[in-house]
């Protein structure tokens, strides 16, 4: 059943301006509650009009087990609701970000149009922005919640965070200062004896003992819990949560604390620069990851260094390129058609394709990986990367894909590159030209040299292709595209290949194909 489509074909243009917020079903309470948006310009619905709505929904959905609770919500467009929505965005998508905005720093500018949003930050936040597309998805994110356009501006300014006085922090450990890989540990709080040699935290993909990361240190919280069994069952013992960022990743952190060290971690003040050491799990019932930290130094970061992942290599990998390619935003109920099959509308897809050193999949690397992610019939995310092998690429290979030696020489390893593609690709169908005879399998075999196993359904389009109506002879993805009209441009390189059959997959599973 198609909720959207019923709704239309029910009531027409009536409703228009109504827009779906939110379903929430609540089994312990056995409770489903709907919520509907309206613009403020709008009139109020009626009660009559509210009735009729509710009465339909309840005949439609036949909720027999569930009580039906519907909602309808005026989106009021005010500057304190706006400003308070903003800091409730940071604090679920980016808690960070309220560290270094206050609200003196957001300006709002209500017209009859849209809404303009001056944000001041530093340019060290400026950049968080742009890498994590964060003015994007706040932009979405308003929109959703007040039905108009938003605009969001970065007014950039000298970054405001405030020198510590390292010397001044009433930490009872002995000091040291050692110099290596652009870390000084100025005092050890926790354990001793940490290499200064951390890892960037965005290449933490999964879990992994004796991980060593530095960075600044935000929302430190202190928690006590009561010990149950054992010796000193019914104790009370603390622990602290906090989180730790190097401007190219975040990671949370716990800290199981003894009595000894509490005041010393209490004494720890937001933007610190930390070193620490732990173990990387899972979180208590959750899928997130966690450091479970066992060592604690203050340091610094030496100005012009970068924080290095290998201590025999002193490369600046670039990173992987994860971006969204369209801000997810909420339908109006009348204004979205189904046009792909349930295939594709019950599934998310990662369409892939891969450039490698040669075609064995036994024995070749692989150079270059691009995919694009598809939600609900839409392109909604791009995956890229070169790929640094160990070995020289083939003149043949440059040749074909003109990708050269050069590069790929600051590109991350393959290992790195597999535990993000993992990540990206959770829960997710894969799909590519061919990619059960060849792609799938660089992949797979990769993935089993770091324990990542990816037992993801696949869907070859060249096998759509085949037993589809198309009247072709042959069904690479040059013939492929020609037939269907879809440009491939530049092909042999990774994204472009990915990108084009991700179209492929969509238009062979059109409605009415």
């Amino acid at each position: 059943m198609n909720f959207e489509q019923e709704f239309r074909n029910h009531f027409g243009d009536r409703f228009s301006d109504l827009y779906l917020k939110s379903v929430v079903v609540s089994e312990s309470d056995n409770l489903c509650t709907i919520t509907f948006l309206y613009p403020s310009k709008d009139e109020n619905l009626t009660e009559e009009e509210k009735e009729e709505i509710i009465n339909f929904i309840s005949d439609l959905l036949k909720l027999e087990q569930f009580k039906l609770k519907v909602k309808f919500l005026k989106a009021y467009v005010e500057e304190k609701l706006i400003r308070k929505s903003i800091s409730q965005f940071f604090e679920d998508k980016f808690k960070l970000l309220n560290t270094y905005i206050h609200d003196e720093d957001i300006g709002v500018q209500i017209s009859n149009i849209d809404v303009l949003v001056n944000i001041k930050v530093s340019p060290r936040i400026a950049e968080f922005f742009a890498e994590n597309k964060v003015s994007a998805q706040l932009s979405s994110f308003l929109k959703d919640n007040y039905l108009v356009e938003f605009n969001i501006n970065l007014e950039k300014c000298e970054d405001k965070i405030e020198e510590v006085d390292l010397e001044s922090v009433p930490l009872k450990t002995s000091a040291r200062r050692v110099q290596r890989y652009g870390v000084q540990i100025i005092k050890e709080v926790v354990g001793k004896d940490i290499p200064p040699n951390p890892e960037y935290i965005s290449y933490i993909t999964s879990p992994k003992n004796a991980v060593i990361v530095a960075g600044y240190i935000s929302n430190l919280a202190r928690r006590d819990f009561t010990i149950k069994k054992g010796v000193r069952a019914g104790q009370q013992k603390a622990y602290f949560t906090f989180n730790i960022c190097d401007g190219k990743g975040k990671l949370d952190c716990l800290y199981f604390c003894p009595k000894r060290y509490e005041k010393d971690l209490e004494a720890l003040e937001e933007n610190m620069f930390l070193l620490l050491h732990g173990d990387v799990k899972f979180g208590l019932n959750s899928n997130k990851l966690v450091l479970y930290v066992d060592k604690i130094a203050l340091a610094s970061e030496e100005e012009g260094e970068t924080l290095l992942d290998d201590e025999k290599e002193e490369e600046n990998f670039k990173e992987v390129e994860i971006e969204k390619l369209s801000a997810t935003e909420q339908d109006s109920m009348f204004g979205r058609v189904v046009k792909y099959n349930q295939k594709i509308m019950t599934h998310t897809f990662v369409v892939f394709d891969l450039e490698t050193t040669g075609l064995n999949t036994d024995l070749d690397q692989i150079i270059e990986l691009g995919a694009v992610k598809i939600e609900n019939g839409n392109i909604v995310e791009k995956f890229s990367t070169f790929v640094k092998p160990t070995v020289e690429i083939p003149y043949e290979v440059t040749r074909l894909t003109h990708i050269t030696n050069e590069m790929v020489e600051e590109a991350p390893p393959v290992e790195a590159v597999i535990a993000k593609f993992y990540e990206f690709t959770r829960g997710c169908v894969l799909s590519g030209h061919n990619v059960i005879n060849f792609d799938i399998k660089f992949i797979r075999r990769f993935g089993q040299m770091q324990n990542l196993i990816f037992d993801n359904d696949v869907i070859d389009t060249m096998n759509e292709a085949r037993v589809s109506r198309l009247k072709i002879s042959r069904f690479n993805l040059a013939t492929v595209t020609k037939a269907l009209g879809i440009e491939l441009k530049d092909a042999h390189r990774a994204w472009n290949d990915a990108f084009a059959t991700a179209q492929v997959l969509l238009k062979l599973n059109e409605l009415g194909r």
